[in-house]
């Protein structure tokens, strides 16, 4: 071995990490000729790109690892955690040199660097990890993608585009930047990626001589934890793009992992940690990522709060699906007094509600000749059930929608109509009416909060739950009883969703449509893609 070609990305971290490897092998052999050949990725060419949308299998070495087969250089040099889990079987890959700090670390610009972690308004990273991890830290942090090698990421923020970025220690040391550093995260605030810190190098899997003078600066402890690493990922089924973390450390006479694992459905991560004798370190990784993988089974949603007042056959498709529905309503529906001079003949009554229905239908006298407007098919089949048919529906459930089909068929223009709706009703659809007839508004029901507490609905809250809100009602009369944080929200609308939004809480998903078939449609979808 007289010359060796190496293969490598041509960052400035890249070419460190490669001489540094070169430096460790002159050690040992400095008859050597080593010429280092810089090779461009699709990681180093997509810069303007989200990683996260764009990230597969050997982003940042695909390109090198052709080079070895083609035999154009002799073996490569890469940061670990960029190669793939899955093995090339024409190549051999593997760590060399001990491990650098493998731990995430906070780096500031000069405004910010007296201010807590919580007070950062934006942080950049383009790693998943990273990002779920800090919002698990706190969802009020604002996070932005950020991409290119270490000096533009520090560039990027030296020039007010963030107020902070993440990086890892061990590319700030290799580069002598430990100065930069602002804080470290701690294993329970960001766990690293599998291999994070440390080296490898890729050879073919037949080049014997090769293999052989690299095996001489491997450092059998960063071997064993990162192997145990990539174990725990691959038996997780995580990836480069994955926000699944892992550390495997050796502590005296012990070997110490510590994993953490996305739950998508709970959208939280789940963590354990697993501490054993040296001797039992193989296969300690895929033994703490089976146990892991098992808790998370044990926490899938299956069953769905329903907290809408009446009936809940809209959400039949749930069961149909596995999925255990449990209905307890919080509001109730009480009908008000009203009085309606019948010497006023309406052209139209519009209906919003099959509460506005059955609280209207038979109490009053009514014209003849008057016809009836529904918002939405249940509303309709509402008003068949009293023996009444609905001269005109509009298509969605939508108050806005109904105006706007309202005004653009001319149905209702210029005419006397009357609005039956519920007392806490906003007057979208009556300020929309006002500009193309004659329109009046009558209240002929009240929703009340239910005053009594479920105490199946607080066990429930224990496991694993989604519940449904249909009302910015309902969700108020649920938070006055129950926490809820403890379960997954689900809107029925815009309006609902804005409210729940305005009182502190987030929804995980918002209906397209306005109808209890349209949540259970926006419940299957979100859990099809977990």
């Amino acid at each position: 071995m007289n010359k060796v070609i190496i293969g490598t990305r041509s960052s400035n971290l890249a070419l460190t990490q490669t001489k540094f490897v070169i430096k460790k092998l002159k050690e040992i052999d400095p008859t050597i000729d080593f010429v280092i050949k810089k090779i461009k990725t699709k990681g180093d060419i997509l810069l303007d790109k989200d990683l996260n949308n764009i990230l597969d299998k050997g982003f940042f070495v695909s390109e090198i690892q052709n080079e070895l087969i083609n035999k154009s250089i002799d073996f490569a040099v890469h940061s670990l955690k960029d190669l793939p889990t899955d093995t090339n079987k024409d190549l051999i890959s593997f760590t060399v040199t001990e491990r650098e700090n493998p731990m995430d670390v906070l780096v500031m610009n000069k405004s910010s660097e007296k201010k807590e972690l919580k007070e950062l308004k934006i942080i950049g990273t383009s790693s998943l990890r990273r990002k779920q991890q800090l919002q698990s830290i706190s969802d009020k942090i604002s996070i932005k993608s950020i991409r290119g090698n270490v000096e533009t990421r520090l560039q990027k923020l030296d020039q007010g585009q963030y107020d902070g970025i993440i990086l890892a220690a061990a590319g700030l040391n290799r580069l002598g930047l430990q100065n930069r550093i602002s804080r470290f995260f701690n294993l329970s605030e960001i766990t690293p990626s599998a291999g994070q810190g440390a080296l490898a190098v890729e050879c073919r899997a037949n080049d014997i001589k090769t293999i052989s003078v690299l095996k001489k600066i491997q450092h059998k402890q960063t071997e064993i934890c990162v192997n145990e690493e990539r174990k725990f990922l691959n038996t997780v089924g995580g990836g480069c793009s994955s926000p699944d973390a892992v550390l495997c450390v050796f502590k005296d006479e012990e070997i110490e992992i510590s994993g953490r694992v996305f739950n998508k459905r709970m959208n939280e991560y789940v963590e354990q940690k697993i501490i054993d004798k040296h001797k039992n370190h193989n296969n300690i990784g895929i033994k703490l990522a089976r146990s892991m993988m098992s808790k998370i089974k044990d926490n899938i949603i299956s069953n769905i709060i329903l907290t809408n007042e009446g009936d809940v056959s809209g959400f039949n498709k749930l069961k149909e699906n596995n999925l255990i529905t449990h209905h307890f309503p919080m509001i109730k529906i009480k009908p008000l007094e009203f009085k309606l001079d019948i010497s006023e003949n309406y052209d139209f009554i519009i209906f919003t509600s099959k509460n506005g229905v059955r609280n209207f239908i038979n109490k009053t006298e009514i014209n003849h000749k008057t016809k009836f407007i529904c918002l939405g098919k249940k509303t309709e089949l509402a008003l068949n059930e009293l023996g009444y048919k609905s001269y005109y529906t509009a298509k969605k459930n939508y108050s806005k929608i109904m105006a706007d089909e309202l005004k653009e068929n001319n149905l209702i223009k210029n005419s006397k109509t009357l609005l039956i709706q519920g007392k806490i009703a906003k007057n979208v659809l009556l300020n929309s009416l006002q500009k193309i007839c004659n329109v009046k508004r009558l209240n002929v029901y009240n929703t009340v909060p239910v005053k009594e507490i479920y105490r199946d609905l607080e066990k429930l809250l224990n496991t694993p739950t989604m519940t449904v809100f249909s009302s910015p009602s309902s969700f108020d009369s649920f938070k006055k009883f129950y926490n809820p944080n403890k379960t997954n929200i689900i809107s029925i609308g815009n309006t609902t969703t804005e409210h729940i939004i305005s009182k502190g809480y987030k929804c995980i998903t918002t209906s397209k449509m306005q109808s209890f078939e349209g949540v259970s449609e926006s419940i299957l979808k979100y859990l099809n893609k977990l």
